[in-house]
């Protein structure tokens, strides 16, 4: 594929913490979560690592699928997203 070819985003989100909405879960995948996140009216799906206290409070059902959730870039990396805490909606 040429770069004339490749399709660019018309907006890439940042790179930072964000809170998004919990897609899927599956415990077999080396990225086990998939989060939506909304930015200036486009969708993005990422997958994300889980951090052990996430994975614990999924695995008793304090987590759900469509429940928000923070995420967060380990080292700056867009490939290398973590699902950290739970999120509480108050809006």
């Amino acid at each position: 594929m040429s770069l004339l070819t490749r399709v660019v985003p018309k907006h890439v989100p940042p790179v930072s913490a964000f809170w998004a909405v919990l897609e899927s879960v599956d415990v077999n995948a080396v990225k086990p979560a998939r989060v939506r996140r909304n930015w200036l009216g486009t969708d993005y799906v990422f997958d994300c690592y889980v951090s052990q206290h996430m994975k614990d409070e999924y695995q008793a059902g304090n987590v759900v699928i469509g429940d928000y959730v923070l995420v967060e870039c380990l080292d700056w990396d867009p490939d290398r997203m973590g699902v950290v805490a739970k999120v509480y909606k108050s809006w």
